[in-house]
């Protein structure tokens, strides 16, 4: 496999993460489990076919789609030779970047036309990506086609970037208390505005990401013994994380270490 990552440009900060381009090896498929981590994805296939498992029958996916917001891990498999490009959007941008409510996507996946409007912007974008261009040109091109939804202020929720920096900036470490009193606003209308832009309750955002963070600490610190990553990650103890990690992502924690964890993504 061969993947390069490309962050966001800092005119983008907040919409997008970044952009992975994959590459499966040329003479088999390429499986790959997806976890959860709070945000959505535009997949744009190249060249091959992919198929995802479990919610939609191992079904072909469409040339351009959306994943929404995840609550569990879901696999997908890269035909050989395959060429792909996943466009991370942030947690509390994609609702900004898309233009309909994440709570419409949590945990679906949809032809990208029936989601947005694709104007002549993006059947140039499209144009790009199914040609022989690139995979930095096709990125600079996304990154271009993003920009005016950035700039289209009237979509922004600022109760909602507050509350997704501040879950992000805690690893989850939170009570949704806390939150509602840092951005003035009641339990009940904190819940409905965070389901609408980011797709999950406040609670199930926070489990997600330190869900998220403890991975992440598993892959920086693969020597760590895990009962410290469970601590640090902000769980009661190393059960308590492994009963998250199979409801959250179908895996162990210690599945992250050796060459399995390359294709846990």
């Amino acid at each position: 496999m061969l993947s390069n990552w490309y962050p966001a440009p800092n005119v983008l900060t907040g919409i997008l993460a970044g952009i992975w381009s994959v590459h499966s090896p040329a003479d088999r498929d390429l499986l790959a489990r997806v976890l959860p981590d709070g945000t959505t994805y535009l997949v744009f296939q190249r060249d091959g076919t992919v198929l995802r498992s479990s919610d939609d029958h191992g079904r072909p996916w469409l040339a351009a789609c959306v994943s929404g917001p995840r609550t569990e891990a879901f696999d997908i498999q890269l035909s050989s030779a395959g060429r792909i490009l996943i466009v991370q959007l942030g947690s509390a941008g994609a609702s900004q970047a898309l233009g309909v409510p994440m709570s419409e996507l949590t945990d679906n996946l949809e032809d990208l036309s029936s989601v947005i409007e694709l104007d002549h912007r993006f059947q140039h974008l499209n144009e790009l990506i199914c040609g022989e261009a690139d995979d930095e040109s096709c990125v600079r091109v996304i990154e271009e086609w993003l920009l005016p939804r950035a700039q289209f202020n009237s979509n922004v929720c600022m109760a909602t970037k507050s509350v997704v920096d501040l879950v992000k900036n805690s690893c989850g470490k939170v009570r949704v208390e806390d939150l509602a009193r840092q951005v003035d606003l009641s339990r009940r209308h904190l819940g409905r505005v965070v389901r609408q832009r980011v797709g999950f309750s406040p609670k199930l955002f926070a489990r997600i990401i330190r869900f998220d963070h403890a991975v992440q600490l598993g892959r920086v610190r693969p020597v760590l013994p895990l009962s410290q990553i469970a601590l640090a990650a902000g769980y009661a103890d190393q059960a308590h994380m492994t009963r998250e990690f199979a409801d959250l992502g179908g895996i162990r924690p210690s599945d992250l270490r050796g060459e399995a964890g390359a294709m846990i993504w």
